[in-house]
């Protein structure tokens, strides 16, 4: 499922109008717009949120060498750079957390 898909079913469930619901997730309503239409990348935190709204889960794990691939393919462009940064703080974390857990 597309984030536009999640963001607009979550929208339509909550029974809101698309202002209240922009309101809700701390957004305004055009950029609300622009994620539901697919014009604007809703950043993940909003993608998580609308996610628990309307009780999506992750259908399947992804494999290390998918991710990767996924990665490369989707935030290839020079507009994900800061997405491609965020991931990488993400993983520095994690491997630091590892060599913490390791030591112990």
């Amino acid at each position: 499922m597309k984030a536009k898909d999640i963001i607009t079913t979550a929208w339509k469930q909550s029974g809101l109008s698309q202002q209240d619901f922009a309101k809700e997730i701390k957004k305004s309503q055009p950029m609300l717009s622009k994620y539901m239409s697919g014009s604007a990348s809703p950043p993940a935190d909003i993608i998580i949120l609308c996610m628990n709204k309307c009780g999506l889960q992750l259908k399947h794990e992804i494999s290390a060498s998918e991710l990767a691939n996924r990665i490369l393919v989707e935030l290839a462009d020079n507009a994900f750079s800061e997405t491609r940064s965020a991931i990488n703080q993400i993983l520095n974390s994690i491997a630091q957390q590892n060599d913490t857990i390791a030591r112990n």
